[in-house]
């Protein structure tokens, strides 16, 4: 049964925008939404359970087709709502007229399989949600084996973080740990390089690492970059050669660089 919206101070729109601004209650529900169709639709076809779609009627004429798949096939709960609910409930400036709240998928990895992964990425204490989305879209698009996620890094359901990321965020595998040196030194016993990103020219060229097959690269805060600890533990460091006149470049150019490198070897077979 569809149900139809006509007031702001509807209980599912406030619960709504209140999924949309508070990580706190994402966990405690086990629940984040999605708006636009675009990412609406890489949900669905990834597999995530989608409990209730708004939209408005504007947005069903366009994607009737695509809408009416997704409700039918997820069995989600169906709210109409006109274009002045959709712009107050939405976290975009100019909302698509779609929106979906989705059962919070299990990210985590089972840390006892991480012998088998060959490349990684450790991000520590990322804040900014555009950089991590950015930075989950490079790493899907590399195919490179898990990201690793500090405890004090931004959601990974950040609103701006799955806008960012265009679905890669449903895609990467992902760890989140609480003790990022502990987890390195888990990785140097099962025979991978950890390499700590910086912006140090008495660091080694970042082309090395098209040489190592088993390799885990820390990228830092955005602003204070790596911590000394992490930094003291890793076995290498490693920089991007660049022109005196950059100090540094954003944590997710930078990594794209980086990734680049990885996989050097790969698209040579």
């Amino acid at each position: 049964m569809n149900i139809e919206i006509s007031s702001k101070s509807n209980e599912n729109v406030k619960y709504v925008k209140k999924i949309l601004s508070s990580s706190k209650t994402r966990k405690k529900d086990k629940v984040f939404a999605l708006e636009g169709i675009n990412l609406c639709e890489e949900a669905f076809r990834n597999n995530i359970k989608i409990i209730k779609i708004f939209y408005t009627l504007k947005c069903y004429e366009k994607f009737r087709k695509l809408i009416d798949m997704i409700v039918i096939e997820s069995s989600a709960q169906v709210y109409i709502v006109n274009e002045e609910i959709m712009e107050n409930m939405c976290d975009t400036d100019s909302p698509q007229g779609v929106l979906a709240l989705c059962k919070l998928i299990d990210k985590n990895v089972n840390e006892a399989k991480i012998d088998l992964y060959s490349k990684i990425i450790l991000l520590e204490n990322i804040q900014n949600p555009s950089n991590l989305g950015s930075i989950l879209r490079s790493v899907s698009a590399f195919g490179i084996d898990l990201v690793v996620l500090s405890g004090s890094s931004c959601d990974v359901y950040n609103p701006k973080v799955l806008r960012g990321s265009m679905g890669a965020a449903f895609k990467v595998n992902i760890l989140c740990i609480e003790n990022i040196v502990n987890f390195i030194k888990q990785l140097k016993e099962q025979n991978f390089v950890t390499i700590a990103s910086l912006p140090d020219k008495n660091s080694e060229d970042v082309t090395l690492l098209s040489n190592l097959k088993k390799v885990a690269v820390v990228m830092g805060n955005e602003g204070n970059g790596i911590t000394p600890e992490v930094i003291k533990v890793c076995d290498k460091k490693i920089n991007i050669p660049m022109k005196d006149t950059c100090e540094s470049l954003n944590v997710s150019v930078a990594l794209g660089i980086i990734l680049w490198e990885m996989t050097r070897n790969e698209r040579k077979n």
